[in-house]
């Protein structure tokens, strides 16, 4: 038998307005001190950015919030370059109080609203950051099924793991130039898989 009648399920479009999220931290734990946030709202389907955020988190402030501080990472961050060691603990830094409050702020007065949330990987960055934002008092903006993970993104377009490098103005390990890395790296994805 052959249903020949209207679609039982239409899909809708899927969503064009996403956000790519990177942390810097002082560890792996979940409640891990979270030294840099950036990320960029774009367009998987495109090939710019709409908006970006990006601030710098003070060390004893994550101290002051019980964050951890693991004695590893902290001699990882000495052995990367100047450029990513002073995006990260140079200049001025807010208290992660007043980060998470800009942060969730920032992606909750977006309009239109942000329907994806991509990570590398999202039990991470997006996990560290829902478990901070619990910490805080605040509401992290994301359902778990509006995640996506960048690797596995990557994987579906270049099986044989031979992505191309993407160029981004920044260091590596500079939150929001790993934002914008990644988030290009999602557009080529999207670009391979759809022709």
């Amino acid at each position: 038998m052959v249903y020949e009648g209207k679609p039982l399920y239409t899909p809708n479009p899927m969503p064009d307005r996403h956000m790519m999220v990177d942390i810097e931290t002082l560890g792996l734990d979940i409640d891990a001190a979270i030294v840099a946030i950036g990320a960029v709202i774009f367009d998987p389907r495109g090939d710019q950015f709409e908006d970006e955020f990006q601030i710098t988190i003070s060390k004893a402030s994550n101290r002051r919030e019980g964050r951890s501080i693991d004695p590893k990472t902290v001699e990882w961050w000495s052995q990367q370059s100047k450029e990513a060691q002073e995006a990260v603990f140079g200049g001025s830094h807010e208290s992660l109080n007043v980060a998470i409050d800009h942060f969730t702020k920032w992606i909750n007065c977006l309009n239109p609203t942000c329907t994806r949330v991509w990570a590398k990987s999202p039990d991470f960055d997006c996990k560290m950051l829902e478990n901070t934002c619990k910490h805080m008092g605040r509401i992290w903006p994301f359902k778990f099924w509006e995640t996506r993970c960048c690797r596995t993104a990557m994987e579906l377009a270049y099986p044989e793991g031979n992505f191309p490098a993407m160029e981004v103005e920044g260091p590596m390990h500079d939150a929001l130039s790993d934002a914008k890395r990644q988030a290009l790296e999602i557009q080529h994805v999207y670009h391979i898989l759809e022709c």
